[in-house]
């Protein structure tokens, strides 16, 4: 992931909280950092795991899972969310396409990416998200972020509902 030239500075500082985020995170079910750094151009960058999948409801449907394969996946998910928020960190965008499936030998893997909106909870510095207008996806955002509002873990909670929705009902 590389920065586009002529980003404003709020958004650098945002792919690079990222990056940093990113690098506090070490769990199995969470694209891991390689690498990050400045390219010989000045613009940041990341380097991560490449994930070789599919969005979870995609991947559950064209498998014809049932409905205890599809809890088991989504119980990865909570899993790898739990994970980064007693890291204090709120992903703000779980979706289908931020969760990949991946299936090797018989055995399914439920990888989290893209925490490029993801706040930190106890950081004191000014919301690095906040570029005048707001950053989410709405058919996923919790009442919260569609208010401007206080973020917290719920926020993350909001957005497991309605991904365990899509995975059951389509």
């Amino acid at each position: 992931k590389l920065v586009h030239p002529g980003l404003g500075d709020a958004l650098v500082a945002r792919f690079r909280s990222e990056r940093q985020i990113l690098a506090s995170l070490n769990h199995p079910a969470i694209a891991k950092l390689f690498d990050g750094g400045t390219a010989s151009d000045g613009r940041p960058y990341l380097a991560t795991e490449f994930i070789d999948g599919e969005p979870i409801t995609a991947f559950a449907d064209r498998r014809r899972l049932g409905i205890n394969a599809r809890l088991a996946l989504f119980l990865d998910v909570c899993e790898a969310v739990a994970y980064a928020h007693t890291r204090l960190v709120v992903h703000r965008d779980l979706k289908p396409s931020n969760v990949l499936a991946t299936e090797t030998d018989g055995e399914t893997r439920v990888t989290l990416l893209d925490f490029g909106i993801a706040k930190l909870l106890d950081a004191d510095e000014e919301d690095l998200t906040r570029t005048g207008r707001p950053v989410m996806t709405p058919a996923y955002a919790a009442p919260e972020q569609e208010a401007d509002g206080t973020i917290t873990t719920a926020t993350d909670v909001y957005g497991l509902g309605v991904l365990l929705y899509e995975m059951m009902t389509g």
